[in-house]
């Protein structure tokens, strides 16, 4: 299991909500702690790179739709994985030594 996978086993249980296939936006808000139009900032600011197809802006969310978005649950593991290693990789050195 990566640590991103491990971070969201515990989202999901601090949450409530089992571990399923894909998720609702109400469920993705309460997972994320994130607010109604941050969650839709996320999924409108996603965008396939033509070349490796993985998402340009490293701070959005990959959804499909049926009556309403959903996100898989593999997406919010890469999202995960993503912010942590984009943070990692672009903080100022200065604020990584409190870590």
């Amino acid at each position: 299991m990566t640590p991103a996978e491990e971070k969201l086993t515990g989202m999901l249980k601090a949450a409530g909500i089992a571990k399923k296939s894909s998720y609702r936006p109400g469920e993705v808000q309460q997972i994320l702690g994130i607010c109604e139009r941050t969650f839709y900032n996320l999924v409108s600011r996603y965008e396939p790179d033509p070349e490796t197809g993985k998402p340009m802006n490293p701070n959005s969310l990959d959804s499909f739709k049926l009556t309403h978005h959903r996100v898989r649950y593999d997406e919010l593991v890469n999202f995960l994985g993503r912010n942590n290693t984009y943070q990692r990789n672009n903080a100022d050195p200065r604020q990584m030594v409190m870590f």
